[in-house]
């Protein structure tokens, strides 16, 4: 890039203001932030941020002129799910820029939503511009177990674990996960049989990133099962959400497991957990492959936040070099760090 791309923000939540810093601190403007109509419309995004630049003003999405930017990229933080994200990017489409997204759907769309992801792709080509999906995913879990699979001559299956802190001071995350609740009651809102099954649960989120680096390490996938469960603990657990004890007994998380199998016979496993974390306790995503040599690694995070805004962030020059439609991150290299630039890159 010639020069430092003019970003649109479109989200103004936490990660969407961590964001903003990030790049008011790599020298790269953002020349307009738009959110859904609430009380963040018509503040400075300074205001919410904490930047110094008091020139933009956030608007109502759905009337913003987000041609008149005249921008280079757009970076999504709203829903995760592909349907409810389709309107903000057609909207940054029809503006002329690319467009990159923090959404779980995101990553891997195809596999979660066929028929959104071909009207997707249908308007980036339209538009002759890029769409990709990345985060926090992208190093810890995609391409962790893409690179950790470069070494061997042979590979019999793979395994994903982590345990992920969900311990915020944010009472989304109480409905989202389920908090405080019984087990009994966690499985009539969440269950399979619940209304609400296709939102709380995303069927296939994590089922994804396995299938993703198999898919990337050009095996192809078959089908899989999964499954989820709350998790309880049998001492009182802090949640910062409620600011008091969640019972023993009661709902602090839940854990997720699901096997992935292949025409080639490699399998992949993957056992993750979402659950109230002590601050001093780091989340962990680990692969390890079963394989000639075998091998494993271990990624260790105490910011999720700012390593999901800085991914989304180091990948801008990855998606505005993009030819036209949707790119999965798996193809487009390894990510690569931004710190040693100023402005634009050379």
């Amino acid at each position: 890039m010639p020069r430092a791309p003019r970003i649109i923000l479109y989200g103004v939540g936490r990660y969407g203001c961590e964001f903003a810093r990030l790049a008011e601190a790599r020298g790269w403007p953002i020349v307009a932030a738009v959110n859904r109509a609430g009380d963040k419309v018509g503040q400075p995004l300074a205001m919410l941020a904490g930047t110094r630049d008091t020139s933009v003003i956030v608007q109502d999405c759905s009337l913003a002129d987000l041609a008149g930017a005249q921008a280079d990229v757009g970076v999504v933080f709203t829903t995760d799910l592909l349907r409810d994200n389709l309107p903000a990017y057609r909207r940054l489409f029809e503006a002329g820029v690319d467009v990159l997204c923090h959404g779980v759907q995101s990553y891997y769309p195809w596999r979660y939503d066929p028929e959104n992801s071909a009207i997707l792709h249908g308007l980036a080509l339209a538009a002759g511009r890029s769409f990709t999906g990345s985060g926090i995913w992208d190093m810890s879990r995609i391409w962790a177990g893409i690179l950790l699979a470069g070494p061997c001559v042979a590979i019999t299956s793979l395994r994903h674990r982590s345990v992920t802190q969900v311990n915020y001071p944010s009472p989304r995350l109480v409905a989202d996960y389920g908090l405080d609740l019984t087990p009994e009651d966690y499985a009539g809102r969440f269950g399979i049989a619940s209304e609400h099954a296709d939102t709380y649960r995303l069927i296939g989120k994590y089922q994804s990133i396995t299938e993703h680096v198999l898919s990337a390490l050009g095996y192809h996938v078959t089908g899989g099962a999964e499954r989820r469960e709350p998790l309880t603990a049998d001492i009182p657990v802090y949640c910062k959400a409620l600011a008091r004890d969640i019972a023993p007994g009661r709902v602090i998380g839940w854990s997720y497991r699901s096997t992935v199998e292949t025409v080639e016979g490699v399998s992949a496993h993957a056992s993750m957990e979402m659950r109230l974390l002590d601050d001093d306790v780091p989340e962990t995503m680990a692969w390890e492959i079963d394989g000639r040599p075998g091998n494993r690694l271990v990624v260790e995070r105490r910011d999720s936040i700012t390593a999901s805004a800085a991914s989304i962030l180091n990948r801008i020059p990855d998606v505005i070099a993009a030819s036209p439609g949707i790119h999965l991150l798996s193809q487009l290299g390894p990510m690569r760090s931004t710190a040693p630039y100023k402005g634009g890159l050379t």
